[in-house]
């Protein structure tokens, strides 16, 4: 792959139920692509990816020789792929295992077996590399062998697409990052936090920004509006959730409900601010108590204060 392409992907259908529609992925050689989804979705993209021709799947699950040792593995894997190029030194440092090279698999670590599994993803020469999960359940070092990996790939200008469902994982690992939904592939802005703070004279024309900046990680992510289910605040502390994943939020609530009123968000609570895009249902559970049901997989509820009622109804036209 020497140029941009797209990919159309398939939908997941079940029980006539859409999980995921198709969508386009677009791609180019020497990225990482995170895409951050629940175990059921990346089990079928994973599957849906294994039957292409150009891409190579990595199942974390892939089983290992494990009568073998370390170096007879490699060695079968270098003639496997008709790597002859490759030196052992080398492919065992690459793999931090040259201390166990003379010992049978089985008695490796967990984490020391998760990094050898990745040696077929290093020797194959498909253009794109799909990869599950690739850091669950590592000790730090061998985070940080994976992640030295995937940079090897991408100087390789391999297209490396990385399905999980951990968000800090794809963070550090990813240089895109889409999440996946009922309602497709979102883009997520995810940009480095930055100590620096730009020059103070801000004194021209002001400036509008309609995404919302959160924070995870020592990352800022920034969402647009409609992305957003709800705004919790609990003990001051502001929280928006997306598909049920919470993001703390530097911003006030008082804040948030005049950025966010213009893109149809209403503060049904005190403490809490609603998409009303996302509202299904407005629950009565006394004369005096109501919920918002939320549109979600989450089968998320809301609170609605009583004296909230006669402006919600009025927005809504009821």
């Amino acid at each position: 792959m020497n140029q941009n392409e797209s990919m159309i992907i398939d939908p997941y259908i079940e029980g006539g139920n859409v999980i995921y529609p198709n969508f386009h992925l677009s791609m180019q050689p020497g990225i990482i692509i995170g895409i951050y989804t629940d175990v059921s979705k990346i089990h079928t993209l994973i599957q849906w990816f294994a039957k292409q021709s150009n891409t190579y799947t990595h199942f974390r699950e892939n089983a290992l020789y494990e009568r073998l040792t370390v170096r007879e593995y490699i060695n079968f894997c270098l003639k496997l792929f008709n790597a002859s190029s490759e030196k052992m030194e080398d492919v065992l440092a690459l793999f931090a295992l040259p201390e166990q090279k003379s010992m049978k698999i089985s008695k490796l670590s967990n984490s020391e077996k998760q990094r050898l599994k990745l040696l077929n993803t290093y020797l194959n020469q498909a253009p794109i590399q799909v990869l599950e999960e690739p850091l669950q359940n590592l000790d730090e070092f061998s985070k940080q062998k994976a992640i030295q990996l995937l940079g090897v790939l991408q100087k390789q200008n391999k297209t490396v697409i990385l399905l999980s469902n951990n968000f800090e994982n794809l963070i550090v690992s990813s240089t895109e990052i889409h999440r996946l939904d009922a309602m497709g592939l979102h883009a997520l802005d995810v940009k480095e936090d930055e100590t620096e703070l730009a020059s103070p004279s801000l004194e021209s024309a002001p400036i509008r920004l309609d995404k919302i900046p959160t924070k995870k990680n020592d990352k800022i992510i920034l969402f647009n509006p409609p992305e957003i289910d709800y705004i919790e605040s609990v003990e001051g502390v502001v929280s928006l959730y997306v598909t049920g994943e919470a993001y703390p939020c530097t911003l006030s609530l008082n804040e948030l409900e005049q950025k966010l009123t213009p893109f149809g968000f209403f503060r049904s609570h005190r403490s809490y601010i609603v998409n009303l895009q996302k509202v299904r249902e407005i629950i009565t559970w006394t004369r005096n108590s109501y919920s918002l049901a939320l549109n979600s997989t989450e089968k998320t509820v809301v609170p609605l204060s009583k004296n909230k009622l006669a402006d919600l109804k009025e927005i809504l036209g009821i």
